[in-house]
């Protein structure tokens, strides 16, 4: 019997090594990333205080309030924030900059629900006259309508005709 295609044993090698080729790259690709995150965190750490430093200021305060809740957690936070600190920067800019969008957002939704009180005038309409309707005449029965009434079933679907 002849075999066709790969062998199995084949195939597994070549996947494997179709999967290191692809690791590899995205260890390219991330420390690509982080190299050029290295280079601009200052830039991105002023960018973020400049653009909406409530941001950096709250997340000092988060790294201080878990330093005093849980000193090992906190002592983590601060050693991560300081090895991290291109990714930290990026992320603090890249939140800065929504903080600031849903600032904008939200003033603009209160001055668009604030209610601003516009001047207006009575106006005063002399007596209008009044408007009388004539009144109802009601329909006497005809026989044809009598003839109808043989059928309760007809005579209590009054709307059959619209349908």
């Amino acid at each position: 019997m002849q075999t066709q295609g790969f062998s199995l044993r084949f195939n597994g090698i070549i996947g494997f090594i179709f999967m290191v080729l692809i690791m590899v790259a995205l260890f390219f690709i991330a420390k690509g990333i982080f190299t050029l995150l290295a280079w601009l965190s200052p830039l991105l750490l002023v960018g973020a205080l400049l653009i909406h430093y409530k941001t950096v200021l709250n997340y000092l305060r988060f790294i201080l309030g878990l330093l005093q809740r849980n000193p090992l957690s906190g002592i983590i936070a601060i050693l991560l924030s300081v090895f991290g600190f291109p990714v930290v920067a990026g992320i603090l800019f890249g939140k800065s900059i929504l903080d600031r969008k849903v600032k904008k957002l939200q003033q603009a939704y209160q001055s668009q629900e604030a209610t601003e009180y516009a001047e207006y005038e009575e106006v005063v309409h002399p007596e209008t006259e009044s408007f009388e309707l004539p009144p109802l005449k009601k329909e006497i029965p005809s026989a044809e309508t009598t003839s109808k009434k043989e059928d309760p079933a007809k005579e209590e679907n009054k709307y059959k005709d619209f349908f």
